[in-house]
């Protein structure tokens, strides 16, 4: 299968493996993505294969070897890009402060088992939320303790919510809508457009459309 499928050599967290997987999103390539050891003096196995230890590398469908940005980007400038390639490309711009943000190093940490939510004994009405700009999040606390929290990036006149995550215990209790409402009004009261990257925000003023107004007019009709 390996030698049959567009397959790339990279790491999660390198900048330039990040760029070309974007890139072959945009193409419409499908791909595997095979992962490479932390430091570049363990890669035995790229190096037997590709000559090289460094990332990211690209290995097409009928063996060919591509290493590093520039021959990679040489290569996939000579396939046709499918339908969706533009939306793709508006995706990644609309996406800017999500990836700005420290919106994926907070789920990589929840997956981790590390994050800093703690449950909490209580009502939604109890909890209190309050704006961490240091932080760049607004945080929901019961009883002193944190239990949920809604990140976001400000710049030029709007606020982006990149992520928003709730205690597992305090899911479906109203805490989240606590959460979602005090951030929104907050924005309405310093006259803030709204970027609903985060797709609990976006439901939320969904179901609650007082709030569609505050949304940046770019993002209504999506």
């Amino acid at each position: 299968m390996a030698d049959a499928v567009l397959t790339l050599y990279q790491a999660e967290w390198c900048p330039f493996s990040s760029a070309v997987r974007e890139v072959l999103t945009e193409l419409g390539a499908d791909f595997v993505a095979r992962q490479v050891e932390p430091w570049p003096e363990d890669r035995n196995e790229l190096r037997a294969l590709a000559g090289t230890d460094e990332t990211p590398v690209l290995r097409t469908e009928d063996g060919r070897l591509y290493r590093g940005t520039r021959e990679i980007f040489a290569h996939l400038r000579e396939q046709d890009p499918w339908q969706f390639a533009a939306a793709h490309r508006r995706r990644f711009a609309d996406h800017r402060d999500a990836r700005e943000s420290d919106a994926a190093g907070q789920l990589v940490e929840y997956f981790r088992g590390t994050d800093q939510l703690e449950a909490g004994a209580g009502s939604p009405s109890e909890a209190e939320v309050a704006d961490v700009p240091e932080a760049s999040r607004y945080e929901l606390r019961l009883g002193g303790r944190l239990i949920g929290l809604a990140a976001y990036r400000r710049r030029d006149g709007r606020i982006a919510f990149t992520h928003t995550e709730v205690e597992e215990s305090c899911e479906g209790r109203g805490f989240g809508s606590r959460l979602a409402a005090a951030a929104l009004e907050n924005a309405e009261r310093e006259g803030l457009e709204v970027v609903p990257l985060c797709p609990f925000i976006a439901h939320y003023i969904d179901r609650h459309p007082e709030y569609e107004s505050l949304v940046a007019s770019g993002y209504r009709d999506r």
